[in-house]
């Protein structure tokens, strides 16, 4: 049986290291669903947030030992943590909730965690049709936007979210190259495109017109994030210059129309993974 339990609330913690199922009783009390929490013990700072059911808190151990070198943030993490004789500490945050109110606190709660900064989360995506927190000002800024149409696109867009690159009042040069590169995309798609979007949360909040794209063997100096080591996967990823925006010169006509203009009308995938997408000119 476990041992060692503190209660706070609604959050229960177990410190049994070795613990890797709930009894039969613990699954009942469980309920249908529960949201739960994992923390790192280096820190005591939690690091993913997820629902479940069942014996779900105890799976990701059990998955970053079937995988030891995965490139997913969360498992590295656990596989780190247990690299030092450590084990993961789990939390109960909420438990007997359906599966509707069990999507909706993971994703108030990665919301929370996501916008207060250094929280640190490795969740892939913010949550089960949510989107991120924001400021008062920002959910202004990007909901209170003029809608961009259809029939305004005059040029073939690719188009690049960056919500976990941005913040507001971010300097020029670094919005830049946040939204300019590495990517992983096709190199004769993103050359066939006159114009990039880097966008936050459906707001237009950069336009850019490529002068050339690069792969990342090819011109090393050019490239943002000079400092990260390149790896047979990341090699032949992509990234532009924009050689009239470096000279300081303003906006286009066009880059001055698009910029400001919110994107959430348009048929596009807003809650797809790939941070890249195209928007082409209607016939």
């Amino acid at each position: 049986m476990p041992y060692g339990i503190k209660c706070d609330g609604s959050v229960y913690i177990w410190e049994m290291d070795s613990m890797d199922t709930f009894s039969e009783k613990s699954l009942l009390s469980l309920g249908d669903y529960y949201v739960y929490g994992l923390i790192d013990p280096r820190t005591n700072l939690i690091f993913y947030i997820g629902k479940g059911t069942g014996n779900r808190v105890f799976n990701h151990e059990k998955e970053s030992m079937n995988s030891p070198n995965s490139d997913k943030l969360k498992l590295k993490t656990i596989s780190e943590i247990n690299s030092l004789g450590l084990d993961v500490k789990k939390i109960i945050i909420n438990s007997n909730l359906t599966e509707t109110e069990a999507f909706a606190a993971e994703a108030a709660l990665i919301n929370a965690f996501n916008y207060v900064s250094g929280a640190g989360l490795t969740n892939i995506v913010a949550g089960h049709h949510s989107a991120e927190a924001l400021s008062v000002e920002d959910f202004e800024k990007i909901y209170g936007a003029e809608e961009l149409r259809e029939e305004d696109i005059k040029h073939k867009i690719l188009v690049i979210k960056i919500n976990k690159l941005y913040r507001r009042n971010m300097p020029d040069d670094e919005l830049y190259d946040s939204v300019r590169g590495v990517w992983r995309a096709s190199m004769n798609n993103a050359q066939s495109a006159t114009y990039v979007f880097g966008v936050y949360n459906s707001l237009i909040v950069a336009v850019y017109k490529p002068t050339r794209w690069y792969k990342c063997k090819e011109a090393p100096e050019k490239r943002p994030r000079q400092d990260e080591i390149l790896t047979p996967q990341t090699e032949n990823r992509i990234f532009f210059v924009d050689e009239v925006f470096e000279k300081g010169c303003p906006h286009d006509e066009n880059e001055a129309f698009y910029l400001g203009k919110s994107i959430a009308g348009l048929k596009l995938n807003q809650g797809a993974q790939n941070p890249i997408t195209y928007l082409n000119p209607k016939l």
